[in-house]
Parts: C-alpha cells; structure tokens; sequence
C-alpha cells in the first residue's frame, strides 16, 4: 500500500485499471456478439454449401472451396441404416476420424458424431440446420431428406477464431506499457510543481519569508503558488505585527511595574513623593492597571476557545443589560454628562460575554471623553442598534478600522486590547461593531441580530 502514496503509481494504476476495464468490455463483446455472429454466420454458410451440393446434382464438392469459414466440413449419406461418405471432402478442412484438424481442430470420434447427428433427422422435414454439443465440442450440421428415409447431411465442428482475443491481449499489454510511461511523464509534470510547493511550505513553517515561489502553470497548481505567496505575504506581516505587538506591550506592562518597585523602594527607604498614603495609592492604581492590561491579554489569547465551548445562549433584554452597566460607569465618570436613551430590545446571546464587550467600548469613552457621553439602544431594522458617543476627538479615517485590532497602538502609544476583544465577541453572535466620526466627537456602533 505504501508504493500508492506515489503520484506515478497512483496515475499508473489508473490507467492500467482503465485498460483492463476496455478489454474486459471488448472481450465480452467478443464473446457474446462475434461469436454469436460468427456462429449464425457459419450455420448460414454450411446451408448454402449443402443446398449448393445438393443443387449440382452431387458433383464435386470441392468447387465450394470458396466458404473459407467452413472448416472441417464433412459430408455423407444416410440410407436405411447405412452410412456413406458422399463425395470427397474439402481438402484440409475435414477431420481424420478420431484425430481432429490440425492443432486448433478439436479432437472427436468422427463415427459416434456421424450417428449422433442422425438421430436429428427428420423424415417430416425437409431441412433442417441444427447447432448442438457433444462430446464437449459444439457442432453445426443440415439435414436435408432428398428420397424415402434417405437423408443427405453436412457438419462441422464450430471452432472458434481466438487470435482476436490474443491480439486484444497484447494490444491491452502495449497499452499498459505505454500508460505507465506515460503516467511517469503526466506524474512528473505534476510531481515536480508540487514538491516546490512542499518546500516553499516548509521555508514558512521555518518563518523564511525571504523568496515567494515562482511557477510557471497557470492551471490550479500555478493559482495554488499564488495563493500560497499570499498567505506568506499574510504570515510575515502578522509575524512582523505580532513581534513590535510584544516589544510594545512588554514595555507597556514594564512601565507600571518599575513605577510600582519604585514607589515601594521609596516606603521602605523612608524617601517617598508626599505621603504615605498618596504612595500607596499610586502603588494600586499601577497594581490595577497592570492586573487589566494583563486580563486582557490572557482574555483575548483564550477568548476562542471560552466563545465555542463556554457561550450558553439565552434571551436578553439589552436595554436592561447596559442600564446596569452604564451604573457602574457613571460611578467612575462622575464628572461627565451622561445621556441614555435605551428602548426595550430583546436579543439572544451570553450575557456575561455581552457585558465583556460593552464594559470594553464604555472603557475607551471614558479614557477619551472630555465632557459627555451617550448611550442609545434602539431597534433599526432587523437588528438591535447599541451606540455609544463620547465627544473626545475624531479618530483619523485611516484607523477608524485598525483600533479593533488586537496590534493597535493608540494615540496615546498604548495597546488597547478591549476593542479587539469586544470585535470578536460580537462577530462570534452574528453582530458587527465598528467606528465612527461625528461632528464632536466619536460613535461606537453594534448591529446585534434581533430575535
């Protein structure tokens, strides 16, 4: 089985499987319709030479020589119980009595055939032609009554003509030969490409992005290689996001650290900024924002598989879910003007991964707005619209779609990794999230399915 994980033995063994099944075919053919065919041919034949002979007034038979299909015909009389050769037989066709005719004549008893064949005669039949075995070997006869229980007969043994099967044979034998030279050709046009593919696969396994693949086909093969030099192209640029994505965030969550080991050096040192208090604070604040950048990033890295085997679905009432949201905010932007404008809208989701991905938006609002923000959820459509403003300032057109990307660094130089987080979440539940500029500010927008 292991020699058909080759290309050219598998293409081999197609053709030759192909070839096999058309010889088979023709030889069935053969054997059901020529030999049928040849059979009723050579009945007809051994009539029209014993009508012939009998048309002559019995002289020589041998003028008939002509039906070269007749081998091995024999001719003789039957009269009130005796038998009689009649004439002579046609040269080199009859069979010696108990020998056969040549090495494809089969062997028979010419004397126990001759009675066998009358006791088919007929004394109310005319004629009669007759295909019958015996013995093992198949014979065509005529019988023909020419006076009162006198009957005139001819018969042959019907051999058949197997040189057409031999010939299939080797013909099908020149096929499969050729078949496997030209398997190795076809399998090696193909064979060659795709090895180049395979090791152009493992240059990437290996992060090799120095060279795309060059082929020539322009058949699947050649639009595979195109692709494949995409996906490199794709492969390198993430690497390449992924790597400044953990010099950047390693410096971002270094920050807060050093801040906090200094400001730890200082209480223990005796030296610190103010009071003990105000030091302890900063010390918590950096604490608590080192623990979310660090949530995050352990979210985001699990979200896929928490989103396909920990997301319970249920009815949601929305308006009521952001409400209690919204709560919890007001407390940490007291000092903002906050609008809601929230309708009754059901939805079918995981509320607690919901709440994941609006805390997130409402997060960023709250880091960006200078005086205000605003919440509305009402129904547009077939979906459920959530809109959340702050009148922060605008975000440049060029990255109103990369802040939800989980490599984007914001303006203020820091990996925010909550739109990326929330912009999962919702295309998981069919919704779709996205940003826009307003007059005075910024719109972050949920399109949620409806029920």
């Amino acid at each position: 089985m292991r020699k058909f994980k080759s290309l050219t033995m598998r293409i081999w063994a197609t053709f030759t499987l192909v070839i096999l099944l058309i010889t088979m075919c023709l030889s069935g053919i053969y054997l059901y319709i020529f030999r049928y065919m040849d059979t009723k041919n050579k009945t007809q034949d051994l009539a029209d030479a014993h009508n012939l002979i009998l048309g002559n007034n019995f002289n020589d038979p041998m003028q008939f020589d002509f039906f070269r299909n007749l081998r091995g015909v024999a001719h003789f009389i039957y009269s009130d119980g005796k038998i009689s050769d009649f004439g002579r037989p046609v040269p080199g066709r009859m069979p010696p009595p108990n020998m056969g005719g040549g090495n494809s004549m089969p062997q028979y008893d010419n004397f126990a055939v001759r009675n066998w064949i009358i006791s088919f005669a007929d004394p109310d039949t005319h004629e009669q032609s007759f295909y019958r075995k015996f013995d093992g070997v198949d014979f065509i006869f005529t019988i023909s009554a020419i006076q009162d229980r006198t009957y005139f007969i001819s018969y042959m043994p019907n051999v058949y003509d197997n040189s057409m099967v031999y010939n299939m044979l080797i013909i099908s034998g020149l096929f499969i030969a050729v078949g496997f030279a030209a398997a190795k050709i076809i399998a090696g046009n193909i064979s060659k490409p795709l090895h180049k593919l395979e090791d152009f696969t493992m240059k990437i396994a290996a992060k090799d992005w120095k060279e795309p693949i060059v082929l020539k086909n322009e058949d699947e093969i050649g639009r595979l290689a195109i692709s494949m030099n995409k996906m490199q192209k794709a492969l390198k640029r993430a690497d390449e996001e992924e790597k400044v994505f953990l010099q950047s965030i390693s410096h971002d969550l270094k920050t807060p650290v050093m801040v906090i080991m200094s400001h730890a050096d200082a209480i223990l040192d005796g030296v610190y900024i103010d009071t003990l208090d105000k030091t302890a604070r900063i010390i918590k604040d950096e604490a608590i924002r080192l623990s979310k950048k660090i949530e995050h990033l352990l979210y985001l890295n699990t979200l896929d598989y928490i989103l396909g085997n920990q997301s319970e679905t249920a009815v949601i009432e929305i308006g009521d879910v952001i409400k209690r949201i919204t709560d919890k905010f007001e407390v940490l932007g007291s000092n903002l003007n906050w609008n809601l404008d929230i309708e009754s809208v059901q939805i079918k989701g995981n509320e607690e991964k919901l709440t994941v991905a609006i805390e997130n938006i409402l997060d960023n609002a709250l880091r960006y707005a200078k005086s205000e923000i605003y919440v509305s959820v009402k129904k547009n459509g077939k979906t459920a619209r959530i809109e959340i403003f702050d009148d922060g300032d605008p975000i440049s057109p060029e990255n109103l779609d990369k802040i939800f990307r989980s490599l984007y660094k914001d303006k203020k130089g820091n990996f925010g990794l909550g739109l990326a987080i929330t912009k999962k979440i919702i295309a998981f539940f069919g919704g779709n999230v996205y940003a826009e500029n307003k007059e005075n500010g910024v719109s972050f927008i949920i399109d949620y399915p409806l029920l």
